[in-house]
């Protein structure tokens, strides 16, 4: 394997280390696999608590799909969302602080940069990712006994590609920005544009970004997540081609 690669990947765990950013997002991860059936088991209770005795209404009982719709919700929302936040400006910020200039003439190939942080971010998300469905699926399965989450594959490993997805928009925004700033715009950008993609509901089947929006359906078996499996294509090329195009501006650009 390329050793500036795996310096560069080292380089970024040390850096993640030390700005405590790896500590901040495992702290979210573990919340939000611990938070979610938790949420689920105690809502109900709340609103009954909440409610006069005297009301006459009758609630559906918890059940795991409810614990694992929180997931769904509390991992796009604390775990992406922290990711995001904590490394909008990976490559911008190279730029920005000038911290290339003395690597690149002793031999420094940018594409190992962009490597290297690439598939660190890919391994802090994988890793976050899997670590908080752990948890998720623990305490699901003490709190709920039913077997209403037979598709649950179905549902959370789109979810984990879907993210993959945003940490390739993420490197490319970096890529275009000049510090963090700009970077997030334009991610902010690239995210909104699949908000919008996501309202024409009739190309679902191959809209990427469904992967992160469909997952309670397809874990109750509402849609079928066999009739997406382009949209998970479509998902891994954009991936490899965001990749690509940040290869190639951050390549060409001036630092």
């Amino acid at each position: 394997m390329n050793h500036q690669f795996i310096s560069q990947f080292h380089k970024e765990h040390l850096e993640a280390l030390r700005k405590k950013r790896l500590l901040i997002l495992a702290i979210l991860f573990i919340a939000a696999g611990m938070m979610s059936p938790l949420i689920a088991k105690l809502t109900l209770e709340l609103m009954k608590a909440a409610l006069p005795h005297t009301t006459q209404i009758t609630f559906p009982e918890p059940s795991s799909v409810d614990a694992w719709g929180q997931f769904f919700k509390n991992i796009s929302q604390f775990g992406l969302l922290a990711l995001v936040l904590l490394y909008g400006d990976t490559l911008a910020g190279e730029i920005e602080r000038g911290t290339l200039l003395s690597l690149l003439p002793l031999g420094l190939k940018r594409r190992n940069v962009v490597l290297g942080k690439a598939a660190y971010l890919g391994v802090t998300w994988t890793g976050g990712y899997w670590l908080s469905f752990a948890i998720c699926f623990g305490y699901t399965r003490y709190f709920f006994t039913d077997d209403l989450s037979r598709n649950l594959a179905s549902a959370v490993i789109p979810l984990w590609l879907y993210g993959l997805l945003l940490c390739a928009f993420l490197i490319l925004a970096s890529a275009v920005g000049n510090n963090g700033l700009q970077s997030l715009f334009y991610f902010a950008l690239m995210f909104a544009t699949s908000l919008i993609i996501n309202l024409f509901q009739k190309i679902n089947h191959y809209n990427p970004f469904s992967l992160g929006s469909e997952n309670a359906k397809w874990l109750t078996g509402a849609s079928d997540f066999t009739d997406s499996l382009p949209a998970v294509i479509l998902a891994v090329i954009l991936l490899l081609l965001s990749i690509w195009c940040a290869l190639k501006i951050f390549t060409k650009r001036l630092l």
